[in-house]
């Protein structure tokens, strides 16, 4: 049978849940107040990002192979151009008889200049028969402006620009063409000795004049000169040098003591004795048994030669890649090359000659592959 609940049972209910209620309350306000006291703290994106202590996915490395970059190749130095001496000798006979011999010899050398890449025109003396006659002078003077405007001339006063005495002025002084006459490059101060330099076909050169009966004086001079200018290409233009029968006195003492001495010098041009000849020397300049260099040495003098002046002149063609030397002989007035002799040294049209020794002087970084 149901009985209804006892009155004190609900009041007892009742008084636990307003102790439970209150209790709680109690506990929590503490922990309110404490909240309220801790201020907030804001963080920007980019905080958020530095302070976090989770490390970013590295990124894949790139597969692809990097493109490298091409090394520059610098252009090869040009292989160097031949270039040509044109060289004439002993012309007295040309210029007393008032013929058009000598300037049809220089006319040709001009005409060919391009054809040969003529850097200059030598002769080695004897330019006219005596120094006194005004007309031959003229004559000669004539030619020599056939010549190319700009082409370098030097000439050696032979026996007979000076006769009768080898004096310290001459009507040869007056006379000459030479276009590189200077003080400071000459001997002394008449200008009977004196060198040239100039650059062709990548070698640099050096040439010199060396007049007749004022050689020998200045050989000590010369060998200086040799020396300061080691790294050129030396010439010796002389009137009397060599001849059929070996060195003569002057020539024996341009060789021995000179040509010897200076190792930069490869070739030496004469004239005065009649005929042509080619004399190579190899010299052994280290003394190991070994020839270090070859001199060409040539003479030419045609004054006298059985078709009584012709003209013959010759063209010194050198070329720095093949290091040769070749010889072209020719008459303008015959117009033809070659000349047969029964003695000398039998060139004919043209001869090419062998370790002319260009090689040695060019720079270091210029092609000469033959």
């Amino acid at each position: 049978m149901w009985q209804p609940p006892r009155k004190d049972y609900y009041w007892n209910m009742h008084l636990t849940k307003r102790l439970f209620a209150t209790g709680f309350a109690i506990l929590a306000i503490p922990l309110l107040l404490l909240k309220r006291r801790q201020p907030m703290t804001t963080i920007s994106p980019v905080q958020a990002a530095s302070t976090s202590t989770e490390k970013p996915a590295p990124t894949p490395e790139s597969t692809s192979t990097p493109t490298a970059t091409p090394e520059h190749t610098p252009e090869p130095t040009p292989a160097p151009e031949p270039f040509s001496i044109a060289w004439m000798s002993d012309t007295q006979t040309y210029t007393a008889a008032n013929s058009d011999v000598f300037g049809r010899m220089t006319q040709w050398i001009s005409d060919t200049q391009k054809e040969y890449n003529t850097v200059l025109t030598v002769h080695t003396g004897d330019i006219v028969y005596n120094p006194y006659q005004e007309i031959a002078w003229q004559n000669a003077e004539d030619g020599f402006r056939r010549l190319p405007e700009g082409m370098r001339i030097l000439t050696v006063a032979g026996n007979h620009d000076q006769l009768p005495k080898y004096d310290k002025h001459t009507p040869y002084l007056d006379h000459r063409p030479d276009t590189d006459v200077e003080t400071k490059q000459a001997f002394d101060e008449t200008g009977y000795v004196y060198y040239t330099t100039f650059t062709a076909g990548g070698v640099p050169m050096l040439v010199f004049s060396l007049s007749y009966g004022h050689e020998v004086e200045a050989i000590d001079w010369i060998n200086e000169i040799c020396k300061q200018y080691s790294d050129h290409y030396a010439v010796l233009c002389l009137h009397s040098y060599v001849n059929f029968s070996g060195y003569p006195s002057i020539g024996s003492r341009m060789f021995e003591r000179v040509v010897k001495q200076s190792p930069n010098i490869r070739l030496v041009l004469c004239g005065h004795d009649g005929g042509m000849l080619y004399v190579p020397e190899q010299l052994d300049d280290n003394a190991d048994g070994t020839p270090d260099r070859t001199v060409h040495q040539m003479m030419m003098n045609l004054q006298d030669d059985p078709y009584n002046g012709v003209g013959y002149l010759r063209i010194l063609r050198l070329d720095p890649t093949a290091d040769t030397l070749e010889v072209i002989t020719y008459s303008p007035i015959l117009d033809r090359f070659g000349y047969k002799m029964m003695v000398g040294d039998h060139f004919g049209e043209s001869t090419v000659l062998e370790g002319a020794g260009l090689r040695d002087f060019l720079p270091k970084e210029t092609t000469a592959t033959p």
